[in-house]
């Protein structure tokens, strides 16, 4: 019987985005892999990949009455479809799936198997100096933890918090969901001038580029009262902002009244981020909170100096001076400061981006595809316990390498 193994979270953007290699290893190990998310822009993408959707009506909001339908057609799935293990993305949907897993294996026949279940915490909604009521979620984690059996985070400060929870397997470290570096090779500055005048940028435009979802939390507005603070300042700054949102009117109307229509350029959903990078000077990411930001590791893989908010996550990916700098949430004034130093100094720009690079390949997809299938291979295999202990020693050596480069 072929063994089987599902893919879960909120929406599909999320999967299409970040997981379809990780599902690609699985079907070339032979599982046949089914994805499971509500239905977005991206769901044909997945579809495309070879991968059976079946749509969920997941909300983001935790009360919404499509989450309770969520669970009982989950419910459903689980119980007809008999997976060796489900592995889910996402806060909102990690709680709807535990609960489901737990309900289903609830009517199943003495001695029968155990759909083990792996979630992968792509930033804790509680880190420090979350608002207090996020941290009714640290409650709930900890009950789940119990029906977690590989609890994996992606960064630092959720990595040691989690190795508290009583989960009922283990908890396991792994540098986020990689980045392709040969997709960010550096092409020759007559190409970057192409590309700049595609965009319809000048040669002296100072561009900053912020690949994210247009939403309160990637905080895009700090950015936007920044750019008005380097124009004032005489810099020609131009913005550019990749992605979509519910926040994509409101930004619009503040770059409005900021008189910076010309200067803040909402693109919309892209699919040619390396081709932006390119054409950018500078990699911005203002949120609030992160996990480990994809955004942050192709600029760094692209070569770019990063300005970022110094959020769990986030200062993961930096060495302040050396491939960028860190500003407080909130701080206009510090952030046109950073990208004021950066504009100043050409040949600064281009040290911090080698060094970018060169940290930006210890978070390489190769290497994070292999630390999954690790993980994979324990729970398909008879040799879990080893496969934790593999888990430890990458863990170790990742340390190692990224303190090795540090002190370079």
């Amino acid at each position: 019987m072929t063994q089987k193994a599902a893919y879960i979270a909120t929406v599909y953007s999320h999967l299409a985005a970040f997981h379809l290699p990780f599902m690609a290893d699985l079907r070339q190990e032979g599982l046949e892999v089914h994805a499971y998310a509500a239905s977005d822009h991206c769901r044909e993408e997945v579809v495309a990949a070879g991968f059976d959707c079946r749509d969920l009506p997941f909300s983001r909001h935790p009360l919404a009455p499509g989450n309770w339908r969520a669970l009982e057609q989950l419910i459903r799935w689980l119980r007809e479809e008999r997976y060796e293990f489900v592995h889910v993305h996402t806060p909102n949907a990690a709680v709807i799936v535990r609960l489901a897993v737990w309900l289903a294996q609830l009517a199943r026949p003495a001695g029968g198997q155990r759909i083990r279940l792996v979630y992968t915490a792509h930033g804790f909604h509680f880190y420090h100096g979350a608002p207090w009521r996020n941290w009714l979620f640290y409650l709930l984690e900890r009950s789940l933890a119990r029906l977690t059996d590989v609890l994996i985070t992606i960064n630092r400060e959720d990595e040691q918090r989690a190795r508290s929870f009583p989960v009922r397997g283990h908890v396991a470290y792994i540098s986020g969901v990689g980045v392709e570096m040969e997709r960010y090779t550096s092409p020759d500055a007559d190409e970057v001038g192409r590309y700049r005048k595609e965009l319809g940028l000048a040669p002296e435009d100072f561009v900053i580029l912020c690949t994210a979802e247009l939403n309160g939390n990637k905080n895009q507005g700090q950015l936007l009262s920044a750019v008005r603070g380097l124009r004032r300042s005489g810099v020609p700054a131009v913005l550019l902002l990749a992605g979509a949102g519910r926040n994509e009117a409101s930004l619009r109307k503040q770059a409005a009244e900021y008189g910076l229509t010309r200067e803040v350029r909402l693109l919309g959903f892209r699919r040619d981020i390396p081709r932006l990078l390119q054409a950018a000077d500078v990699v911005a990411l203002l949120s609030r909170r992160e996990g480990l930001p994809k955004a942050l590791l192709e600029g760094m893989a692209a070569g770019k100096p990063l300005v970022t908010t110094d959020v769990r996550g986030s200062r993961d990916l930096v060495a302040p001076g050396r491939n960028g700098y860190l500003v407080p949430l909130g701080d206009v004034t510090a952030t046109v400061a950073a990208l004021i130093r950066l504009h100043q100094d050409p040949p600064q720009r281009r040290r911090m981006g080698e060094y970018s690079r060169k940290l930006a390949a210890l978070y390489d997809l190769s290497e994070i595809r292999r630390d999954v299938a690790a993980i994979y291979a324990g729970l398909l295999g008879p040799s879990h316990s080893r496969d934790a202990l593999i888990q430890d020693v990458n863990h170790q050596g990742e340390e190692e390498q990224y303190d090795q480069v540090i002190s370079q």
